[in-house]
Parts: C-alpha cells; structure tokens; sequence
C-alpha cells in the first residue's frame, strides 16, 4: 500500500494559521513549508 505524503491545501492553510500565531514571519513560514516538504535543508552545510 503507497502511503501519501503530501500535505492538502487545508493542512497548510491551518500550518500557515499556526505559524502567525506563533508570531512567524511569512519568510519564516515559506521556509517552514519548503523544510516539511523536503525541498530546503534546514541549515546550509549541516549533516542529517
């Protein structure tokens, strides 16, 4: 069975929500979106 890893439309809009009321910026919030969905590492250089 292939398991789904996407996040829907709905899930990141209640991340997004969460995130401002955390008081994340919305550059803070794109690089919290691109690092859940493996498309950015979480710092240059550093080792998983």
């Amino acid at each position: 069975m292939e398991v789904l890893k996407a996040m829907t439309a709905r899930e990141v809009l209640n991340l997004i929500e969460w995130l401002k009321a955390k008081n994340f910026t919305n550059d803070d919030i794109v690089d919290c979106i691109e690092f859940v969905e493996g498309k950015k590492k979480e710092k240059e250089g550093k080792e998983e």
